[in-house]
């Protein structure tokens, strides 16, 4: 008797989880189908039905990672076309949005239509089924690295590394121009790097290979004495401003912008190729309950016009080809991959880490 007692439970939340799975599956498919079938329409016909759908939806759910003043101004865009539908939104950064995904998902209590996120945290919503599949019309329109081929997720924005330097410690013609130059006795002890700069480390083992990087990255640590920093890039080049340092390893290109045009004493150096952090993405979810509202807001992010409110207001790299950046490196770009980096996160962590004797 007590051993069929025991059976009974285990059969029964075995059971209870398969259902679960194929419930789920049949979920993101109806999700899917629904989007797929209207983008099988003519662009007026299609236009017209989300916008008669979305009418009688009348709200979205929208999980954001940026911060509350530049969501507000994309929503605000948005209601200026489609003023009958409410967007409640919150911004809980890009590992608030992945816990509230990933906490509504365990619980079955699915309100979110829209999340927008850090690009490394897809895979794992990818892997769960949390995100349904949805090719916008505006994808031909958006630059290369911003697109997933699979139609998950586009990027809706990325951040350019760059060197950051005190102008007036570091004269334009000893500035270094390639990352390997950072080598030189000159710069020993004078620089400062994020402690978890793994997004540029990422690049440079897709550039060079993984042992230059990691030979790169020790020398970094062990010859030259750079300063390991859990400050944020804004802090870290204030203090470069202020000539605690000549130089960020790792600064981030709006930064360097937005310093240099207040006439801080800082100038950057644009590489090549100029190494772009995974975008930020933005996606569907397989559950929404509002998904006709939700991909004319994702339509809508990925417009002429939302770029434009990206770079000039925020200051922002936005997707689009046709809306040029404030500062548009003139070398080759290279976005690093949400979905290879993404998924092999931990390794990169640990090879990061021991490299700098962490």
């Amino acid at each position: 008797m007590r051993n069929v007692g025991f059976r009974v439970p285990f059969v029964s939340i075995f059971l209870i989880a398969f259902f679960i799975l194929i419930f789920s599956r049949i979920a993101v498919a109806d999700v899917e189908d629904l989007l797929a079938q209207i983008n099988r329409k003519p662009a007026e016909e299609r236009h017209k039905l989300l916008i008669e759908n979305a009418k009688k939806e009348g709200t979205l759910t929208f999980y954001a990672g940026t911060n509350f003043r530049d969501t507000q101004e994309i929503v605000a865009g948005f209601n200026k076309h489609y003023p009958f539908i409410k967007v409640a939104f919150s911004t809980p950064g890009g590992p608030g949005v992945l816990n509230k995904v990933l906490t509504e998902h365990r619980a079955g209590a699915y309100q979110a239509d829209v999340v927008a996120l850090t690009g490394g945290y897809v895979p794992e919503l990818i892997d769960k089924g949390i995100l349904a599949k949805y090719k916008s019309p505006m994808v031909p329109f958006l630059r290369k690295g911003f697109v997933d081929a699979d139609g998950f997720w586009p990027g809706v924005y990325a951040i350019g590394y760059t060197m950051i330097y005190n102008s007036q410690r570091v004269s334009p013609q000893e500035a270094p121009r390639r990352y390997e130059e950072l080598l030189n006795p000159r710069w020993k002890g004078n620089m400062i790097m994020d402690v978890e700069a793994h997004d540029l480390f990422a690049g440079l083992i897709d550039l060079w290979g993984q042992d230059k990087a990691t030979v790169f990255l020790r020398k970094l640590a062990m010859e030259q004495k750079v300063r390991f920093s859990r400050q944020s890039h804004t802090f870290m080049t204030q203090l470069v401003a202020s000539g605690e340092h000549d130089l960020i390893v790792d600064g981030y290109m709006h930064n360097a912008v937005a310093f240099k045009e207040r006439g801080a004493p800082i100038d950057y150096v644009v590489m090549s190729p100029t190494i772009l952090r995974p975008p930020s993405i933005i996606a569907i979810t397989s559950r929404s309950p509002h998904p006709h509202a939700a991909a004319l807001f994702v339509d809508y992010h990925l417009s002429k016009e939302a770029s434009e409110i990206m770079v000039s207001k925020q200051g922002r790299w936005a997707p689009r080809k046709d809306v040029k950046w404030m500062v548009e490196p003139e070398a080759d770009l290279h976005v690093v991959s949400a979905l290879e980096w993404g998924r092999k996160l931990r390794q990169l962590v640990e090879l990061f880490n021991r490299s700098v004797g962490q």
